[in-house]
């Protein structure tokens, strides 16, 4: 359409496109502190020519292309790998953080103090094998140096099945991020069937992503209408078609069989905390252990590991303890042990013999296991020298009875030895993670500035954006002020 009336669709096309513009602009600008919102932009182009012979081609106007979402997607995509790192030093800091509060050292209260004061008490009755204080004090000392071995052990063993419960929480939450996605994707295959771009979905989508991302390394593709698939390990969690559910490994029965949250038992082999793809097919039901490198839940299955690790670690120690003070004061058997303790759990069930308890005149002193010879206190006194002489346990000689002596083998370490590498050892993973957390933080603030400057909303620019955008609006209209007045001349004002 050529002519008033062709001009006046020109200015009507302008008039309506800069109101998108206008109307795009207050959309960013309202969600300028909203998490996770792109910046969108209003994609002009101008409308098809109209051809008229003997001019050549007159411009019709402008028409919206589309709105697009600002996104570097390879910036999108090193976020989230970004965040599957992250969590996962996060998760692993976090609980060896628990961890060390357990073990408390150094302080007054921790372990290492009560294995001195204990060491110390055998010494002074090493020097006053007669006085029956210095027995009652010994039992005294060594049932606190008890009570703290069973606290560090019942700390130990609920932090574990806490540490589990939030393995089998993370799965719980990523089902729900899982079916929340399945609900998205068919929103926006609805919106891009009908020609439109759900820009404010697909952040919803991004966001989402982003925190399963966060949860463990997946693997994540995108359809021609913008519906992700994620998979885990290869194993497919959601697509167009399907969406299988993630569950977690909680225990092991008396075979040794993996056992799930719900009690379901595999027949695949497990370990506790291990994800496991439970799907459908054909009207059977299979469940497939996965494994990851990373997120919150790798973290926390690696955190899992070192405290049992630890756990295994302590009850060693304490029953290599118990059993070398044992040794000495039973005289390999012969006598009445100090300590009571079991092969298994040695550490929860370690008590200070019951029957020394109740008569502190028992605790031998001295060379003879009856006490006969007065003042003698060798016993004790070699029982005191453990604290700071290697002993190896596995060498069936390591105490001579005869001559009262500790035979020390090449390899072999002290018992306080022994426990500050325990400690020393959790405090090397706890600095390991909390420095790779630390690299990793710095990475993430970079990440998230290089978003933010292509993503994110600068109130500055879209007001200057609005004074552009308004002012082609207010050119437009005047276009048709004018227009309108042409016409009325046109019309009213030219002769009959």
């Amino acid at each position: 359409m050529s002519g008033l009336f062709g001009t006046l669709n020109t200015a009507t096309s302008g008039l309506l496109a800069q109101q998108n513009a206008l109307q795009t602009l207050g959309h960013n600008v309202s969600n300028v502190n909203t998490p996770g919102y792109s910046r969108q932009r209003v994609d002009l182009q101008t409308n098809v020519a109209q051809q008229i012979p003997g001019v050549g081609q007159i411009g019709t106007g402008v028409q919206v292309a589309g709105i697009s979402r600002m996104q570097d997607q390879f910036v999108m995509n090193q976020l989230m790998n970004g965040y599957s790192t992250t969590s996962k030093y996060q998760a692993l800091s976090d609980t060896i953080g628990q961890l060390e509060a357990t073990f408390n050292e150094p302080s007054e209260t921790g372990l290492s103090n009560q294995i001195s004061e204990v060491f110390n008490a055998w010494t002074y009755l090493a020097s006053n094998p007669e006085q029956d204080a210095s027995k009652t004090m010994l039992v005294q000392t060594s049932e606190t140096f008890v009570d703290t071995v069973q606290h560090m052990a019942n700390s130990m063993a609920a932090l574990k099945e806490d540490t589990i419960q939030q393995l089998d929480k993370e799965a719980v939450d990523a089902n729900s991020t899982l079916k929340q996605l399945e609900d998205l994707n068919y929103q926006i295959w609805q919106a891009s069937v009908r020609g439109y771009t759900p820009n404010d979905l697909l952040d919803t989508q991004d966001q989402l992503v982003n925190k399963l991302a966060s949860q463990a390394d997946i693997t994540v593709d995108r359809d021609k209408y913008n519906r992700v698939s994620i998979s885990m390990d290869g194993q497919t969690l959601l697509n167009e078609d399907t969406r299988n559910e993630l569950m977690t490994v909680t225990g092991l029965n008396d075979d040794g069989a993996a056992v799930l949250s719900d009690g379901t038992v595999l027949t695949e082999a497990a370990e506790i905390g291990q994800f496991v793809v439970r799907s459908e097919s054909g009207g059977e039901t299979s469940f497939q252990p996965i494994n990851l490198d990373g997120g919150s839940v790798k973290g926390t299955q690696e955190a899992l590991t070192i405290i049992s690790d630890m756990q295994n670690e302590l009850d060693d120690f304490v029953y290599s303890f118990a059993t070398a003070v044992n040794t000495i004061h039973s005289n390999d058997g012969e006598g009445i042990d100090f300590f009571s303790i079991d092969d298994e759990n040695a550490a929860l069930s370690l008590q200070v013999n019951q029957d020394i308890k109740d008569d502190a005149s028992l605790i031998v002193t001295g060379k003879s296991l009856t006490n006969d010879v007065a003042g003698d206190g060798s016993r004790a006194q070699l029982i005191s020298s453990l604290k700071n002489t290697p002993i190896s346990l596995e060498d069936a000689n390591w105490f001579d009875e005869e001559t009262m002596e500790i035979n020390s083998s090449n390899g072999s370490s002290t018992l306080f030895s022994k426990y500050n590498s325990m400690v020393t050892n959790m405090g090397i993973i706890k600095q390991q993670s909390d420095n790779m957390l630390d690299t990793q933080e710095g990475l993430m603030a970079l990440l998230e500035q290089r978003r933010e400057s292509v993503s994110g909303v600068d109130i500055n620019g879209e007001v200057t954006d609005m004074i552009k955008f308004s002012s082609a609006f207010q050119a437009n209209s005047k276009v048709l002020a004018t227009l309108s007045d042409m016409l009325d001349t046109l019309i009213n004002r030219t002769g009959v």
